[in-house]
């Protein structure tokens, strides 16, 4: 099979936004490889309609580094890498060290490999071509009930920024850190409200608008080095500016 070329990689696209991302560029014609850690019905809706998938654990760097190999013998050159794949734990449920290097893996230590590997094949996209990171609105203010999971959210932050100095101007470089995009499956109706209340735009962003937000980064050919929050303004800061 002939490699492809300006395809587009997404990492953790076996559900939820990645999974969107993915749909919504395939629909588009363009060339879509996807990771994923287990398999999930949205694996077999991605292969189904065209994506090339890869199975992969991001906690296990050797594995990370197979990947990239696989990676360059699928194609010729990348339009972007979009960094989705994610591991959520509250502070309640890490139990050890184990789960502090887990977070550091899967947010830092594998986007920082892939980066790396990815660098000649998006010098070789025909236009200007893009890295996103998908981070978290809170990552910039903190949260007591998810200190290590931040903290590694806001080092994937860092390194993007590190990069949009370094690989401009053929290469843009930004991160979108959403807030509340939609719920999960099974959250209670006091939960989903209490959440909604928090905010200053009362609803949840939706996947339609990260679509927008990642095609708007993609299509601004002089942003890059930004940190693109979408719809996490909480009230207590209107409180707070206004006193």
């Amino acid at each position: 099979m002939a490699r492809l070329a300006n395809a587009i990689l997404i990492t953790g696209a076996a559900q939820r936004i990645g999974l969107d991302l993915a749909k919504r560029f395939l629909a588009q014609g363009e060339a879509v490889l996807f990771t994923y850690r287990t398999h999930k019905p949205g694996v077999e809706q991605l292969l189904n309609a065209g994506a090339i998938g890869y199975q992969v654990d991001f906690t296990d760097a050797e594995a990370v580094t197979v990947f990239t190999r696989w990676l360059a013998s699928q194609v010729t050159s990348l339009r972007a890498v979009i960094h989705n794949a994610s591991l959520w734990k509250k502070e309640s449920s890490l139990t050890g060290v184990a789960d502090l290097e887990a977070l550091w893996a899967v947010h830092v230590r594998a986007p920082y490999q892939i980066n790396q590997a990815c660098l000649p094949l998006l010098r070789q996209c025909s236009q200007r071509a893009d890295v996103i990171a998908i981070s978290d609105a809170k990552a910039s203010r903190g949260h007591p009930d998810y200190t290590a999971y931040l903290a590694s959210k806001a080092g994937l932050e860092s390194m993007i920024r590190s990069l949009a100095r370094d690989w401009a101007p053929q290469i843009k470089c930004n991160t979108l850190a959403p807030g509340l995009v939609i719920f999960n499956q099974g959250d209670s109706e006091s939960l989903k409200q209490t959440r909604l209340a928090e905010n200053a735009i009362p609803e949840p962003i939706g996947l339609a608008q990260i679509w927008q937000s990642v095609s708007y980064l993609m299509q601004s050919p002089a942003v890059t080095g930004t940190r693109l929050e979408v719809g996490q303004l909480q009230r207590e800061c209107f409180s707070s500016q206004s006193d």
